[in-house]
Formats: structure tokens, C-alpha cells, sequence
């Protein structure tokens, strides 16, 4: 047996020692994912390869997961970071992960950084170009989700101000058309003259939520924009384009509206002070200047007369109310009793009540002109009757019946009436009951009158 043989675990040890080197301890590998596991303690296992099939097994321990951004799954393109380690047991290399970015994210920050540069180089972020923002503006012009806890959270810090007038344009603040829906809204407040200060906003979110927001057009319209601007989108760590280019940057919503609603309390402090400090001095003034003093006087007397008089005109305004408000309640139940009448007309137990009425007057209707009807057709019944008796006894038929003729011509068409019209040696159509007989006439005999 040879003496200078090494046991596995050496070999691995050996193995371990030459790979777990300073050169392999913080490095990037790209690779599409397979064989991707996960175990109860939160640990995921997966596999890198490559274009040519080359495979290298990856570990990402539960406290590096945590950083995770996006969802790993087999077949997706990564970038992983981390070091390559041994492991002892089964005498394999990996690589243990720390972070993991998607393929595209590299490449999108390598895009944000050039576009930064970019706009950076042209001067829009340069202090030169920042348009100061009123502390207290006349309307702010409001750009986010109206579904979204940004506006809630702005509005509920200024809800106490109500100086503070906004307009709300409604935008998508995430997604490929969320850019354009910004820009969109930019050019309409833009175009408002009431509007004095533009406020986009949004809250945080991973960094693919908010990537709209690194939208080169979307950089240059705010540049553009005659009013100054206020970027507060929620970012959680690198800062958006808006931000940068924009005349103010505020980290969150709320805390872009604390800004204007602490500004109003700031003027209004100030403004209190300014009063306080200007009714001393006339004070002072009043005491040292006799005419001010009467001026004073008279000013007290006048303010004491208005307060009689505030109260007689109050009184005279709050019955003219209540006369208008009675007046209006009338009007109001009129305008009720009509239109409960109408709904009552309209309800189908009244309709249905109705339609049985008017059922009921069709069926005697009915009744009526079926009894009518019956009536003259019998009536006219019993005419056909007399008149068919009558025809029966003027039908010569009958006659032949009882055992009587008649004569006509030889043709059938002419009754013979009288024997002058007939002549011996013609022949004539004698008609019978149940037929006819040609006759020839030998002799003729007219009766002589009595």
C-alpha cells in the first residue's frame, strides 16, 4: 500500500485552499437559473449555466435573501454576487450568494448612470436653473395616483390649512405609460395661470416601481415647465431623475405636505408678530398725540355704534332666512306631495291596479258589443227568413210542383203568356217540373172575356 496516498477529505482540503482565494471572493457571475429549490429554513439552491451548457451550483442563505427585490425562478437571466467556496462533504465548488440583480437591472443602472451624466453635463440640474417655489401657494396642482396613499398622506397634512387650494390631476405613477401620464399632467397645470406650484408625488416602492421616474422626456418637461416644480416620490435608496431636476426635492408626500402647511403656520406667526408689534406703536402714538387720541375716541364710538347696529341688521337677516327657508321648505313639500303623487302613478301595484280597471271596462265593452252583434244578426236572421219565405212563393218552381207548367219559346228564354203570341205550326218549350218538352202548336183558341 502505498505510503504517500491522500485521503479524500486532503484532496478536498487542498482543492478548497486553491479556490477560496482573495480573487474569488467578491465577484459577479451572470448565468441562467435551473434546478432552482428552496428549504423550510428559507434557503434557496440553484444552478447557474451558461450559453455552452456549463453548470455552477449556487447557494443564497435566508439572511441574503432578504435583499431579494424580485422573484427568482428557472430560465430567468441573473447576475449574482458572492464568493466560490468548497463544500467539504460532497468535494463541489459554488458560489455562495449575497446579492442577486436582475440581467436587465445592470444594465438599466448602467443606463440611469449614463442618462445622469447626460443631463447633468446639460445643466439641468444646475442650482442656475431652479425656479424659486412660493412658501405659500395660491393653488398647488397636485400630480399622483387618486387611488394611492401619497394623496392621502399630502392632503391629511394640510387639512388644517385652508389657504392651501389644490387641483388634482389624476396620473399613473408606475408603469411603461406612467411617464407619459406625468408629462401629460405637467403640460395641463402647466397651462392654468392659478396654478403657481406643481407637486408630483408618489410613496415608496421597490426600484423597478419607480423607475418611471427616471423618464428622460419626463426629466426634460419638468426642465421646461414655466412653474416651479416639486419632486416628493418616496425612493428608498438611489434618487430619481425627477428629484434632481426638479425646482425642490422632498423625500415622501407627507412630508411634501408639511412643507407648505409649516409655511402657512410660519406666515401666520409672522404675520401675528407684525400685528402685535404695529398695535403697540399706535398705541405709543395714541398716547403721546392728543388728535390720535381723539381719533381713537371716535373710532371706539363708531365701533360701539356698528355693534348696536350689527345685531338689529343680524336679527332682520335671520328672518328674511327663516321667511326664504319657509318659503323653500313649502315649495319643497309641494314639489314632494307632486312627486310622491307621481310615484304612486308610477308604482306597479297602482299600474297593476289600473290595467284591471281598464280590463274590466273591456270586457264589459266586450260583453256590451257581443250582445249588439248577437242581436242584429238575429234580427237580420230573421229578415233572411221572411225574405226567403217570400222568394218560395213567387218562385215559379214551386208552381210546376204542384203540378203546373209553363210555356216559353222555342229558345227556353221567353215566357209565353198569352196564346195570341203563339201561332199554329211553332214550336214551343214546355217547362215541366223535372224537365221541358218541345212542342208543335196545331191549333190555337183565344178565350173570349165574359
Amino acid at each position: 500500500m502505498p505510503n504517500n496516498a491522500y485521503t479524500v477529505t486532503q484532496i478536498t482540503r487542498i482543492i478548497k485552499t486553491q479556490l477560496e482565494v482573495p480573487a474569488l471572493s467578491r465577484i459577479w457571475v451572470t448565468g441562467e437559473i435551473s434546478s432552482l429549490s428552496r428549504s423550510q429554513a428559507g434557503h434557496i439552491y440553484f444552478s447557474l449555466k451558461d450559453e455552452n451548457g456549463t453548470i455552477l451550483p449556487c447557494t443564497f442563505f435566508a439572511n441574503y435573501t432578504r435583499s431579494l427585490d424580485f422573484q427568482l425562478e428557472n430560465g430567468i437571466k441573473i447576475y449574482a454576487f458572492g464568493m466560490i467556496t468548497v463544500y467539504d462533504k460532497r468535494g463541489t465548488y459554488q458560489l455562495n450568494v449575497m446579492k442577486v440583480q436582475s440581467s436587465g437591472k445592470g444594465e438599466l443602472a448602467l443606463e440611469l448612470k449614463q442618462l445622469k451624466e447626460k443631463l447633468q453635463k446639460e445643466g439641468l440640474f444646475d442650482e442656475i436653473h431652479k425656479k424659486p417655489v412660493p412658501a405659500v401657494p395660491g393653488k398647488i396642482g397636485l400630480i399622483t395616483s387618486p387611488n394611492g396613499a401619497a394623496i392621502r398622506d399630502f392632503m391629511r397634512m394640510i387639512q388644517n390649512e385652508p389657504t392651501l387650494s389644490v387641483v388634482v390631476f389624476p396620473a399613473s405613477v408606475q408603469g411603461e405609460k406612467a411617464a407619459a401620464s406625468i408629462i401629460r399632467g405637467i403640460e395641463i397645470l402647466d397651462s392654468m395661470p392659478e396654478v403657481d406650484t406643481i407637486v408630483i408625488t408618489r410613496g415608496g416602492g421597490s426600484e423597478e416601481d419607480l423607475f418611471c421616474f427616471n423618464d428622460e422626456t419626463l426629466a426634460r418637461a419638468i426642465f421646461a415647465c414655466n412653474t416651479p416644480v416639486v419632486s416628493a416620490i418616496g425612493h428608498e435608496k438611489d434618487t430619481p431623475v425627477s428629484d434632481l431636476v426638479a425646482d425642490l426635492r422632498l423625500p415622501t408626500p407627507t412630508a411634501a405636505g408639511r412643507y407648505f402647511a409649516e409655511n402657512v403656520q410660519a406666515l401666520r406667526t409672522k404675520l401675528q408678530k407684525y400685528r402685535e408689534t404695529f398695535i403697540t406703536a399706535m398705541l405709543r402714538q395714541r398716547d403721546r398725540n392728543p388728535d390720535i387720541t381723539r381719533f381713537f375716541m371716535v373710532s371706539e364710538t363708531l365701533r360701539n355704534q356698528f355693534l348696536r347696529f350689527l345685531p338689529e341688521r343680524e336679527q332682520q337677516l335671520d328672518l328674511l332666512s327663516g321667511s326664504l327657508t319657509n318659503g323653500m321648505n313649502r315649495q319643497f313639500d309641494a314639489r314632494k306631495i307632486q312627486f310622491q303623487n307621481l310615484e304612486k302613478r308610477l308604482h306597479p301595484a297602482y299600474m297593476e291596479e289600473r290595467v284591471e280597471v281598464f280590463e274590466n271596462r273591456l270586457r264589459a265593452a266586450s260583453g256590451q258589443l257581443t250582445t249588439a252583434v248577437t242581436g242584429k244578426l238575429g234580427r237580420l236572421e230573421q229578415r233572411l227568413h221572411a225574405l226567403t219565405r217570400t222568394l218560395n212563393a213567387v218562385n215559379p218552381l214551386n208552381v210546376l210542383e204542384r203540378g203546373f207548367t209553363a210555356t216559353f219559346d222555342k229558345s227556353g228564354k221567353k215566357l209565353l203568356r198569352k196564346v195570341e203570341s203563339i201561332h199554329p205550326g211553332d214550336t214551343v218549350n214546355t217547362r215541366f217540373v223535372d224537365g221541358f218538352a218541345l212542342c208543335h202548336v196545331l191549333y190555337t183558341e183565344k178565350k173570349e172575356p165574359k
